[in-house]
């Protein structure tokens, strides 16, 4: 599986309800969508204990003949109409846990990791951060930039001390075909 993500950074005076209300108005779009296991559109916010606004869908695809379609025929124009040219990151699954109440999350915790230079990779597992009340784990590495990320899914807000973990809100959760 592959998975994409583009981060639009907005002015800190941005009106995020632009974002609520234009998710609210398309999300459904991509319900469905060939080739996707999900895509989660996730927004942070200066009023929420964020450092900055910013609108950061993450898809997860199930083979790259979705994830093509989405970029090339028509569907990411809409993004390039309204904020620009993005650069999209493109990564690998390397672990997909998702329960049957993942379509329930309404936060996202993000957390990104540096995969230092070592003499093997040979079993290599990825750690992370495990927290309660979870409703699924995505883990995304990245080789070109030796780094992945963590993707931990809940429905109620988590309390995180950690100043390296930007939480996210959900606005909607489209699962694919």
């Amino acid at each position: 599986m592959y998975a994409m993500q583009y981060k639009i950074k907005l002015p800190d005076n941005y009106d995020m309800e632009l974002i609520k209300s234009r998710v609210k108005l398309n999300g459904y779009k991509t319900d469905k969508f060939d080739g996707l296991l999900f895509k989660a559109y996730l927004i942070s916010e200066i009023n929420s204990n964020s450092l900055s606004n910013s609108y950061c869908p993450l898809y997860l695809w199930k083979n790259t003949d979705g994830m093509n379609k989405f970029i090339f025929n028509g569907f990411f124009d809409n993004i390039l109409n309204s904020f620009g040219w993005q650069n999209i990151e493109i990564g690998i699954t390397a672990f997909i846990k998702l329960t049957d109440s993942v379509s329930k999350s309404k936060y996202l915790i993000e957390q990104c990791i540096n995969i230092p230079p070592q003499k093997s990779l040979n079993n290599f597992d990825f750690p992370s951060n495990t927290f309660s009340n979870e409703l699924g784990k995505v883990i995304i590495y990245n080789p070109d930039k030796w780094k992945y990320v963590t993707f931990s899914f809940f429905e109620h807000k988590p309390v995180i001390a950690d100043q390296t973990t930007q939480i996210y809100s959900i606005l909607h959760l489209s699962l694919g075909s």
